[in-house]
């Protein structure tokens, strides 16, 4: 059956337990973990569900083998083991990828001889999403992968997510499944705070310009790189807010052409980047550039995009030389890094951090912030404890990691289409629509996937603008520009599904244009 995520009214909510602000793979994650506990959990998101920095990753499922350089064990061994829980509760979205580490030293050797040992349970899983050993590659084994012009090579294997947008969406599912109530474009104006103690939040509702308040006895914020300015809105709490951070670090992506049938790293003194096959196309990234404005004002920009480019040409292993019009998409955010020593935004770690502001006088407020995508569901068990203690109330015991996300309890996922690996279970309904007929069986992209998933986002995925249909809940707009056919046909079934006017239609088609368009 599928689980359908309706936009909350936030209207009679009493109080709850808990009001999450901030609708990334970490609040989701909490508020799924809240929520399956036995805990009444309310979300609010300001823009659409993961949308921002949850979206703005390379993709990777992975244990962060440069975190060993920083002998940062505990995380590494963490990831890793999150890297096999998210191949068993995700099993479609989640999948093995093989990577090439060009010209590796002693370092390299002894650091991936160090992974391996660190997750030594990573095969118990499905023959499909057991990892090899890593090893070396011989000359030829490299000129057959393309990489002839290599001296040596290791192989070795990570995690890599098809739709890293729909496995955030798979925990808002899963919490939403588990009686929390949820609402996307629902901005949190300022914490609510009487006598030193937080107590909810004043919200506005962006669609229907309603304002009220959230009353929660104890409120999470998981607003990622905007958690400082969560904090500094209101005078009650500024004082939790600490300084502002010097820097903040600004990561983007480039979806070029395939390259490469195989994943390869670039590590640098200052950094790195790989090239990594995705769905067609070979994804570039990240970069890692110090940021330095307000975290509102933050876009990606054509110079960025051609900074970047300029630096894989001078420094990448692979033979090939970029120009900007190889590039058909790009994308980036902002990293919720919880320090940044000297400034150095790469060397910073990626650990997550739970603040409970009770340490700076204010009560019932704790700050879930920084973290890797990989560990947000571990990060959030570990919060939904800390906030039990808080509220001095039992919880039951944490299923998540047991427990296939919504949607997503697939017994095999050898030979799965496309289609089966992104909606699950949910892929039969997408199918049902697909035979309403007419443009519902269009295909949207030349890998899979067709025009009847914007009629099920706009039926069962709370969806509000054309944007977010394509792109976060499909891939119609993240493999780059689809087009002004589809794009139109699109329009026309979210329009047909939404009830928009042919002004909002026209309006909705314009942004979305906009939104699949390189950035000038």
């Amino acid at each position: 059956m599928t689980t359908t995520i309706t936009r909350d009214a936030l209207t009679g909510t009493g109080v709850v337990d808990v009001l999450v602000v901030g609708g990334g793979v970490t609040g989701a994650a909490i508020a799924y973990e809240a929520a399956s506990r036995g805990l009444s959990v309310v979300l609010v998101e300001k823009g659409d569900f993961g949308a921002a920095t949850s979206a703005a990753t390379g993709k990777l499922i992975h244990g962060g083998l440069r975190y060993l350089k920083n002998l940062e064990v505990g995380l590494v061994r963490e990831s890793l083991a999150e890297r096999r829980t998210l191949s068993l509760i995700a099993r479609g979205l989640v999948s093995p990828i093989s990577m090439v580490l060009p010209e590796p030293g002693l370092i390299e050797h002894v650091g991936l001889t160090a992974y391996d040992v660190l997750s030594f349970d990573r095969n118990r899983v499905p023959p499909t999403h057991r990892i090899p050993r890593h090893r070396s590659l011989s000359h030829a084994e490299l000129a057959d992968r393309g990489l002839g012009h290599l001296r040596s090579g290791i192989l070795f294997s990570d995690a890599m997510m098809l739709s890293p947008e729909r496995l955030t969406l798979a925990f808002i599912r899963s919490a939403v499944a588990s009686g929390a109530r949820v609402a996307n474009y629902v901005r949190a104006d300022e914490l609510l705070v009487r006598r030193g103690h937080v107590v909810g939040a004043a919200v506005t509702d962006l669609v229907t310009g309603l304002q009220t308040h959230v009353r929660a006895r104890v409120t999470v914020n998981a607003s990622g790189p905007w958690a400082r300015d969560v904090l500094a809105a209101q005078a009650g709490t500024r004082r939790a807010a600490g300084e502002e951070p010097p820097v903040r670090s600004e990561g983007i992506y480039l979806l070029t052409r395939q390259l490469s049938d195989t994943m390869v790293l670039t590590v640098s003194s200052s950094g790195h980047f790989s090239f990594a096959p995705w769905r067609g196309r070979t994804l570039i990234g990240p970069t890692e550039t110090a940021y330095t404005g307000a975290v509102d004002d933050w876009r990606l920009t054509g110079a960025a995009i051609e900074r970047f480019v300029a630096e894989i040409n001078a420094t990448s292993k692979l033979p090939v030389r970029l120009s900007t019009d190889d590039v058909v998409a790009a994308y980036g955010g902002l990293r919720p890094l919880t320090e940044t020593p000297g400034g150095d935004t790469y060397r910073a770690s990626r650990a997550s951090e739970l603040t409970d502001h009770a340490r700076s006088g204010v009560e019932g407020l704790v700050s879930a912030n920084g973290g890797k995508y990989t560990t947000a569901r571990s990060f959030a068990q570990k919060v939904v404890g800390q906030l039990a203690r808080k509220l001095r109330t039992r919880v039951a015991p944490s299923r998540t990691a047991q427990v296939p996300l919504d949607g997503s309890a697939l017994p095999d996922t050898s030979g799965l289409t496309l289609l089966d690996r992104l909606y699950g279970t949910d892929a039969a309904t997408v199918r049902a629509i697909a035979a309403e007929g007419g443009r519902l069986s269009a295909s949207a992209t030349d890998d899979g996937e067709v025009l009847a998933q914007v009629a099920f986002a706009a039926r069962h995925e709370a969806v509000v603008h054309l944007t977010d249909i394509l792109l976060n809940r499909t891939g119609i707009g993240r493999r780059g520009d689809p087009g002004e056919h589809v794009l139109s046909a699109a329009a026309d079934i979210a329009a047909d599904e939404l009830g928009w006017t042919p002004e909002r239609r026209a309006d909705e088609l314009g942004a979305a244009a906009a939104a699949v368009r390189l950035p000038d």
